[in-house]
């Protein structure tokens, strides 16, 4: 019978400090009062929040030892110049790639398939950067070509209707791409596609950028052989006689290529010039696991890289978390356009940990760093619903997991004891092997992470330890540190001699960083 691997026992300060060890017992002392001599309902609590405050605060309250380099771009810094907006602009703010469908009613609107991949950068005094975080919006007509949710000046009345629209936000390299169709044309335009290119310091607009791109006349008239545009007459206005166009040149008409399955691709650099200099490009991951290029989640723990981002370094000392220290702050921009101010864990001038707010929806947001009023920093990070991610003892998302050994014996009696010793020497925590101990014992590892709060069921969640299933019995919030999560995992008493193995844990299928632990 298994017992209950949440019983906690008391257990005496003086034996809290022999369990941590020399290099523990500095970190204990360091912890503030506040954690430390809290009011607990039990004086066994007291002892293993002493094991947990010295494993997970360095890696939320202090600097991680990584670093990301910045990314060089080889893109091609293309001047393009602003024209009228139009008459057919409605600001949707739908976040989306494939801009086809209605979403009133999920219809898909016909035509060649045409993929757009826009490459926006910061022109400026010769030189050419990608701009990150800039909301990208397209918008044209169908094949027929109505434009969407709007009425009169020759458009039927598509008012509600939501088809051909949709933004996306600069990724690292500055570039966003586009599902559509190719558009069709309306009496006295040539074919075209509308573009407007915008930043935001939080829900302030502090830059925009309005234009048009079209498409060599052969290649239009070629299209316009197949359905649904060969029910229209031909048309009279081509790119020789379209009066917006000829005042632009051929600086705004793109070639397409075909995609071997009836559809074309085409790409388009845009170098702007004017662009608020004061924001540089930020890093954001997760703040255990450190996966450039992963997802977090709302309420999870994150953090991120860039320069210039504060002007000292200071860990907040209080909870709630503050939303300003230091001077500096972190506001997320989501999906949706809804902007939310980040609670601060620790801020320095190249790293600030923080968490996701709570409501933040799933999809692409905008993290804008602010120092006083001023943005310095700006990046983009995909938020999940579940994206597990774990901390380890070195803080840089691999090696040694950071956990405790909770040791449930037959009479029920639990006691936690610690998985790692500090090394003076070397600066790193080396393992403390695991002892399973006798067969009437049980002993789980209870590891801390962030990101898998949210899983659909315990069932979803799934780990091995040295390629062995591993019994989850608990996978959810850890309720002592804001954002973090702990999963207690039943360790196999087949492992008894492994040494040093990988612990694999997913949730929902989302695969975590693989860490290890070591098994006397």
């Amino acid at each position: 019978m298994k017992k209950n691997p949440f019983l906690r026992t008391p257990v005496s300060r003086r034996e809290t400090l022999r369990l941590m060890g020399a290099a523990g017992v500095a970190g204990f002392l360091g912890l503030d009062r506040h954690l430390l001599f809290a009011p607990k309902a039990a004086p066994a609590v007291l002892a293993y929040e002493n094991l947990l405050g010295n494993i997970v605060r360095p890696s939320l309250y202090s600097t991680a030892p990584v670093r990301f380099a910045k990314q060089v771009s080889e893109m091609t810094c293309v001047a393009r110049p602003a024209l009228t907006e139009g008459p057919f602009f409605v600001d949707e703010k739908l976040n989306r790639s494939d801009i086809r469908s209605d979403p009133s009613n999920n219809t898909v609107k016909p035509g060649v398939p045409l993929k757009i991949k826009i490459n926006v950068n910061r022109s400026s005094n010769g030189s050419c950067t990608p701009l990150v975080g800039a909301y990208v919006d397209i918008w044209h007509c169908d094949a027929l070509g109505g434009y969407s949710d709007v009425s009169g000046q020759g458009n039927p009345n598509n008012i509600g209707q939501k088809f051909l629209r949709g933004y996306q936000v600069t990724d690292s390299n500055g570039a966003v791409e586009f599902t559509t169709i190719y558009p069709g044309y309306y009496t006295g335009r040539t074919t075209h596609i509308h573009y407007k290119v915008r930043l935001y310091n939080g829900s302030t607009t502090t830059y925009e950028f309005t234009s048009q791109f079209g498409f060599e006349d052969t290649l239009t008239d070629q299209v316009y052989l197949s359905s649904p545009y060969n029910t229209k007459s031909a048309r009279g206005t081509r790119n020789t006689n379209d009066n917006i166009f000829q005042s632009a040149g051929s600086a705004v008409v793109l070639s397409a290529s075909s995609d071997g399955q009836g559809g074309y691709t085409t790409t388009m650099d845009i170098g702007l010039t004017g662009v608020p200099a004061t924001t540089s490009t930020v890093t954001a991951v997760s703040g255990a696991s450190f996966v450039q290029g992963g997802a977090v989640t709302a309420d999870g723990v994150a953090s991120l890289f860039g320069t210039g981002l504060a002007s000292t370094s200071a860990a907040a000392i209080t909870t709630p978390l503050p939303t300003t220290l230091g001077g500096t702050s972190v506001t997320v921009r989501d999906a949706n356009g809804t902007t939310r101010n980040a609670p601060l864990f620790y801020v320095s001038p190249e790293q600030v940990n923080f968490q996701i707010p709570n409501g933040t929806s799933n999809g692409t947001a905008t993290l804008s760093v602010l120092l006083g009023t001023t943005t310095v920093g700006q990046g983009t990070v995909t938020v999940e619903a579940v994206a597990p991610g774990l901390f380890t003892f070195n803080q840089n998302g691999s090696g040694l997991v950071a956990a405790v050994a909770q040791r449930v014996k037959s009479n029920g009696v639990s006691t936690y004891e610690p998985i790692a010793q500090y090394n003076a020497t070397t600066k790193l925590y080396e393992p403390v092997p695991i002892d399973l101990g006798e067969a009437t014992e049980q002993v789980y590892l209870d590891v801390f992470g962030t990101g898998f709060r949210s899983r659909t069921s315990l069932a979803s969640v799934v780990c091995s330890i040295g390629g062995a299933a591993a019994d989850v019995v608990y996978a959810g919030p850890q309720n002592e540190f804001v954002g973090v999560d702990q999963a207690n995992l039943l360790i196999p008493r087949t492992l008894i001699g492994r040494g040093s193995v990988d612990v694999v844990f997913r949730a929902d299928a989302q695969l975590a960083n693989t860490v290890t632990v070591n098994i006397k």
